[in-house]
């Protein structure tokens, strides 16, 4: 009601004030002029009334913001979740990051014509702070199996027995991959 009264106090000034500029100012552009200021004046007035109505009420609807102290208790089981979510999330992606990198270096293993490798074990260093990756730490190459089908048995070899592969083959494989993956060759174990 006070805004209500206060625009038409300030309607009433300013129409008293622009005719009495119309009755003193001379006929010419002027006179235009004056009543575009006087016509903006009332529009202003206008809208700082409806802009503080709308202040107004949009302050009625943020009244439940309270700047009180939050959930202690809630805030620490948001925050545990968080941290188990987060730790279920990073086990994951360092066992599929695993596995993956395994298959990779099987893949790699199996371009070697010379040696057949049934499986590959990788092994990670933990990584220095939390959230930080591990490092690669050491590949096992377990060898094994047959490339592209049969194998080729000596004649007079036992079934069921199967030739050693080449030391100097498994050496080169042992290299290719501690290459492609930069570690030492020491950090590239073979098994049979």
């Amino acid at each position: 009601m006070d805004a209500l009264e206060s625009l038409v106090r300030e309607l009433v000034v300013l129409v008293i004030l622009a005719v009495v500029l119309e009755l003193l100012l001379p006929e010419g552009d002027l006179r235009r002029y004056v009543r575009m200021v006087l016509g903006l004046l009332i529009i202003v007035a206008v809208l700082q009334t409806a802009v503080g109505f709308w202040n107004r009420d949009l302050a009625a609807d943020l009244s439940w913001v309270t700047l009180s102290r939050p959930d202690q208790e809630g805030t620490r089981e948001i925050i545990r979740e968080g941290e188990r979510l987060w730790q279920l999330g990073q086990t994951q992606a360092m066992t599929e990051y695993e596995e993956g990198l395994a298959r990779q270096i099987r893949a790699l293993a199996g371009l070697n014509q010379e040696v057949a490798v049934a499986d590959v074990d990788v092994r990670f260093a933990p990584g220095r702070t939390a959230g930080e990756p591990g490092r690669l730490e050491e590949v096992i190459l377990i060898l094994g199996g047959e490339h592209g089908g049969a194998a080729e048995v000596p004649v007079g070899a036992q079934l069921g027995s199967r030739p050693a592969p080449d030391p100097e083959a498994v050496a080169r494989l042992r290299g290719l991959v501690a290459d492609f993956y930069g570690l030492t060759p020491e950090q590239v174990k073979v098994r049979q």
